[in-house]
């Protein structure tokens, strides 16, 4: 019989036979983990990919015959357990898969192998929780319980604890829980008119995941805020559990079904309605796209969800195609490590995440195409850290070659394993979404991935920003790795907002970026971490935020020499009801003060002072027309006033007016 050598067809993947009760027998599995091994020993182009390929290699070389009849049938789990379902070596290396008669699928039967052995043994304590991603975010992130659990996972002696006890490696870099869940917070906008492409649906719908929901919901809303940008009507889905991967995995084939069961409904039901569904995780998206109609392939319902399903930016990028994605953007990136992760490779979709990012103007791409190493929970485990650090070390040297500003990955597990292998450096990990987010918006500074409640990474300086929320403070550790370029950031920021009345008083209007510098520099100098002390720090700060028709500033009264100060806060009783501000013609507006807290008594009046003023809608509608606008105070012993601003206060006022 003559056979090719290898194949020039594209790979085609037959569906997997798992309610077969041959499936499970032990039997029938060995006669095929032979038959394939035997090829790959004489193949051997895997040897790179990852530990499996060479674990499987050793057994045999060092055998007693120094072939595949030597190695012990029980050591074939030696290989198994190395395989984490990356897809790899199926899509790009192995000349024999189908349609080559050989047949050879290696990640379906290492599937299957998993499958035999959860069948037959069960899994242990640590692999059940580690799988069941929906039950530990929905326990880890009840209020104050989730602070805890992101202060255990970053304690060394618990994380030692942990790793002799449930075999999760005390070195790996875990990610944190969120206090504010990504569904319950999601500002979906269902209000743009549906403008259907010839690639795309022209609405969409948001399968939130498990990691997006409980871990960095921040990602999901900067998806959010990219369709808003692009005028998209956005929805949620319905009710989402699990997608399943991590139990298919895990070979617990049986859960994989009932989550599907529970997931299919909504989504057929947004499918059927011309939603095209997003997913930002691409192991979600891959488990709809591919995994579920193999294992489920005479169920139409699964093959009507898997057409309607896309990963964000392959989305994005068909939008591209048809003329209808906007590319009005304003902030370069610099240079950008993008990674591209095995989950979004088997799609075959191509390089779209890279296409879209290379449209921003000043933007530099320097683009990884191999396996991080990581995987879902594989290189959680302690007997599996090692080895996923090993087949990550050529990414992490490439990712950090070019100095880059950014590091970014389309899986953020990825992403982080990524950060940690790199070790110190410039760069900062953010998702692809985030820079896209980014590049839209001129005015923003994305949010450290560290934060102990991960934030929206929205900007603080966005415009009519008019609150500050606890997912939007990092944690004193985050902070002190920015704290220097932040406050260089709001100490110019400031200089647009401040206004000297006379020699001794100066006005610093205050707004969201100042708010939140001035509570995250309280948190970090008096050490606050409790919860409690936090949120009473949020309610004292966030009301002088203005509203949008309203501007609220800090009044300084300041004299060097403490004892005029003195006699001057005794003369100067009640000062701070006469600051006042004009626009034009109309009546002066003056100053609503300390409505928190009164700041004077009888004796003398207070150095600082927070003040109001309220602003009528003609009066803003006659600012932004180019109306005059000048302040002052009159009061008995002290009277100055301003007639004219520089023209970048006056534009950094004005963005705290409604219709700026």
């Amino acid at each position: 019989m003559t056979t090719r050598e290898g194949s020039l067809e594209a790979p085609k993947r037959h569906p997997i036979d798992w309610k077969n009760p041959d499936f499970y027998s032990e039997t029938s599995l060995n006669q095929e983990l032979e038959r394939v091994f035997d090829i790959c020993h004489g193949c051997r182009r895997c040897v790179n990919l990852c530990t499996a390929f060479p674990r499987l290699f050793d057994l045999i070389d060092e055998s007693t015959t120094g072939e595949l009849d030597g190695v012990n049938k029980n050591q074939f789990w030696e290989v198994v357990d190395r395989c984490y379902l990356c897809d790899m070596c199926f899509m790009t290396k192995c000349p024999y898969v189908p349609p080559h008669e050989w047949n050879i699928d290696f990640p379906h039967l290492m599937l299957r192998a998993k499958s035999v052995k959860y069948k037959h043994q069960g899994a242990g304590f640590r692999d059940k929780l580690l799988s069941s991603t929906d039950l530990m975010g929905k326990l880890a992130t009840i209020p104050v319980v989730v602070q805890t659990v992101n202060a255990v996972n970053k304690a060394p002696a618990a994380r030692k604890l942990m790793d002799s006890v449930l075999g999760i490696h005390a070195e790996r870099k875990l990610p944190e829980y969120t206090t504010r869940k990504f569904r319950s917070n999601a500002q979906s906008n269902p209000s743009f008119p549906v403008i259907d492409g010839t690639r795309t649906p022209g609405k969409v719908a948001i399968y939130a995941t498990c990691y997006i929901n409980y871990n960095e919901p921040g990602i999901g809303h900067d998806l959010l805020k990219i369709l808003a940008h692009n005028e998209i009507p956005t929805c949620l889905v319905e009710k989402e559990v699990c997608c399943g991967m991590p139990k298919l995995e895990l070979g617990d084939l049986d859960t994989v079904e009932k989550l599907k069961n529970k997931n299919i409904p909504p989504l057929l039901k947004l499918a059927r309605e011309g939603y095209a569904i997003l997913s930002a995780v691409p192991s979600c998206t891959l488990m709809y796209k591919q995994e579920l109609p193999l294992l489920f392939p005479e169920d139409e319902t699964v093959q009507a969800v898997a057409a309607a399903m896309f990963d964000p930016f392959e989305y994005l990028a068909l939008r591209n195609q048809d003329k209808l994605l906007k590319t009005d953007f304003k902030k370069p990136l610099g240079t950008v490590a993008y990674h591209i992760p095995c989950h979004q490779r088997v799609q075959n979709i191509g390089k779209k995440t890279r296409d879209i990012l290379q449209l921003i103007p000043e933007t530099t791409i320097n683009t990884v195409e191999r396996c991080s190493g990581h995987d879902g929970t594989w290189g959680v485990k302690s007997e599996h850290f090692a080895d996923s650090m090993k087949i990550g070390r050529p990414v992490f040297k490439q990712m950090a070659a070019s100095d880059p500003d950014y590091i970014s990955s389309d899986c953020a597990i990825a992403g982080r394993h990524i950060e940690q292998g790199i070790g110190k450096s410039k760069a900062q990990k953010l998702h692809p979404l985030t820079l896209l987010r980014m590049a839209y918006d001129a005015d923003s500074t994305p949010q450290s991935a560290d934060d102990l409640t991960p934030v929206t990474q929205s900007t603080p300086t966005e415009k009519y920003m008019t609150k500050i929320t606890r997912d939007d403070l990092l944690t004193l550790e985050a902070y002190a790795k920015i704290r220097n370029d932040f406050r260089v950031q709001v100490m110019a920021h400031k200089k647009t907002r401040k206004i000297p009345l006379g020699e001794n008083i100066t006005l610093i209007f205050e707004d969201a970026l100042t708010i939140r510098y001035q509570i995250q520099e309280m948190l970090y100098v008096e050490r606050i971490f409790q919860e409690d002390e936090i949120l009473h720090e949020l309610e004292t700060y966030t009301p002088l935020i203005p509203d949008g028709h309203n501007w609220k500033a800090t009044m300084l009264i300041e004299y060097p020499d403490p004892a005029v100060r003195a006699a001057r806060l005794a003369d100067l009783i009640g000062i701070e009801d006469k600051v006042w501000v004009r626009i034009a013609e109309h009546t002066p507006v003056y100053a609503i003060a300390d409505e928190d807290l009164e700041r004077e008594n009888s004796e003398k009046t207070s150095a600082v002072h927070f003040l109001r003023f309220e602003l009528t809608s003609e009066m803003i509608q006659s600012l932004h027309r180019d109306a005059a606008l000048s302040l002052g105070v009159d009061h008995p012993a002290y009277q100055a006033s301003i007639d004219k601003l520089d023209n970048d206060i006056r534009a950094s006022l004005l963005k705290d007016l409604s219709g700026a």
